[in-house]
């Protein structure tokens, strides 16, 4: 595959105060970036990298989560959330698990499914009227985009929750959808474009994901640990991942082989802003006041 030398040039998201600084934040950025940062502007630049043609993924999990001892794992009942939820628990014997959404929503239900599974207890980041606008507030003064706003609700509840009950080094499955081809739109892409579609997806993510969950964390004052993102298994699942397996097909032969409940592995994963409800809420807040979505947020 074809891997070309990208620049891209983004503005510093300041998430605290005027004082704040760049170095002040914990980001995470891909191993193959070059990094430079030029009044208030981050200048990343996409260097090529060999690939490793063989390893395990689910040793490379396994050994991330073992080094990085992770204290709590944000799970959504998704095949991603859920796999790491199943590695640190046999690691660990004992890992917080924290689930975000609205009362009833699909995400609660198969995050509840997921713990008991695994014998461990789910707390619970119910969303409601009263911390949406909490985080929606947070999240303008982070001056996070309308769109990564939306998807930040969830991140921000759960990651909240997380620090409340002590977690300081918390896990996420962030980056498996764009390895994986899980997204949607994979399905309505030629093939033959699926790769270079995957590499955008991945090269962009330090500029939106990243920066807003990692500037959600600083928030917080706790570490997020990101394994699907991680240089080394990176490497590995472009070695094995092939177009044929969209819709996150690997991952859900790795949560079989490592025992994980046959109706979490099949579930047809919503977006996170839809599976916790969090879109459904903002739509139903919106119609009260006779506003748009985007009307309502601009207001809070």
């Amino acid at each position: 595959m074809k891997t070309s030398n990208k620049e891209l040039t983004t503005d510093y998201i300041n998430s605290k105060s005027e004082n704040e600084t760049l170095f002040n934040l914990r980001f995470v950025f891909p191993g193959n970036s070059k990094i430079k940062v030029e009044n208030d502007k981050i200048i990343l630049k996409s260097l090529k990298r060999e690939r490793k043609e063989n390893g395990n993924m689910i040793k490379e999990l396994s050994d991330y989560i073992i080094k990085n001892k992770p204290d709590c794992v944000l799970v959504s009942g998704g095949i991603d959330s859920s796999i790491l939820a199943v590695i640190a628990k046999k690691e660990f014997k004992k890992i917080k698990l924290v689930s975000a959404g609205t009362n009833e929503c699909e995400d609660l239900k198969f995050s509840i499914k997921l713990a008991n599974s695994i014998d461990e207890k789910l707390s619970i980041a119910e969303i409601n009227e009263k911390n949406i606008f909490e985080a929606v507030k947070a999240l303008k003064s982070m001056q996070i985009s309308t769109y990564d706003l939306i998807m930040g609700i969830t991140e921000f509840i759960a990651i909240k929750k997380a620090a409340e009950l002590g977690c300081k080094r918390i896990m996420s499955g962030l980056g498996s959808d764009e390895l994986f081809f899980g997204f949607n739109k994979h399905k309505h892409i030629e093939e033959n474009k699926l790769e270079d579609y995957r590499e955008e997806k991945l090269f962009y993510m330090p500029a939106f994901d990243l920066l807003r969950i990692n500037s959600i964390a600083a928030n917080f004052k706790v570490s997020i640990l990101l394994p699907y993102l991680s240089d080394n298994f990176i490497d590995i699942a472009k070695s094995q991942v092939k177009i044929e397996y969209n819709d996150k097909a690997l991952l859900r032969l790795i949560g079989k082989e490592i025992g994980l409940n046959k109706e979490l592995i099949e579930r047809n994963k919503k977006a996170m802003q839809y599976g916790s409800g969090t879109v459904k809420m903002l739509r139903d807040l919106s119609k009260k006041k006779n506003k748009m979505v985007g009307e309502l947020i601009k207001e809070i």
